[in-house]
């Protein structure tokens, strides 16, 4: 009987071993990318930095941290330092080199992103109405039924409700009645 048990579990040990083997053979789907050269993996991993970096760049230009002779600069250094890594990509790994239209058409996604975002000057002329619209609020709040005044966040301008001790939208502190009071004395 003995015997019998240590075949069984002998038998269930090499059927798990054979489908541990098989699995992938049989699994549906592009095959796993082995990455087995470590200068591969490094050139990979600056070009999604360099990426990204240009991505923020982007922004950052966008949001009117940088100006426009700036951001060409620094954009142009970027993207010639991706392209360059890129080459270096197609040397150590040839079968890479297809990548090429899967890039051309994330270039071109890019590009209609960018014809169809705000501008910076449009940008800037928004932000510009929505603080003189905030400005036409009148200086004193109507009392709410409880008889004290609205309060807002100082840092994101939500509304408060008056037992909050922090802003509920950006979690900023609230000043308390008395000390807000003191401040504007």
């Amino acid at each position: 009987m003995s015997s019998m048990l240590g075949f069984l579990i002998a038998l269930l040990l090499s059927g798990l071993a054979i489908a541990a083997v098989a699995w992938p053979l049989l699994k549906r789907g592009p095959a796993p990318v082995l990455v087995e050269d470590d200068r591969l993996a490094e050139l990979l991993q600056r070009k999604e930095q360099v990426l990204t970096s240009i991505k923020d760049l982007e922004f950052d230009y966008r949001v009117g941290k940088l100006s426009e002779a700036d951001y060409q600069l620094y954009d142009q250094r970027l993207r010639r330092q991706a392209i360059g890594i890129m080459q270096q990509i197609e040397q150590v790994a040839p079968e890479s080199a297809g990548l090429d239209a899967v890039l051309e058409r994330e270039i071109e996604l890019r590009r209609r992103v960018k014809s169809t975002a705000v501008s910076a000057p449009e940008f800037d002329a928004n932000v510009e109405a929505e603080i003189a619209r905030r400005r036409r609020v009148p200086a004193e709040p109507a009392l709410a039924n409880n008889g004290s005044a609205p309060r807002f966040c100082t840092n994101c301008g939500a509304a408060l409700a008056p037992h909050h001790k922090f802003c509920a939208q950006c979690g900023a502190p609230v000043e308390s009645g008395q000390s807000a009071a003191v401040k504007a004395a």
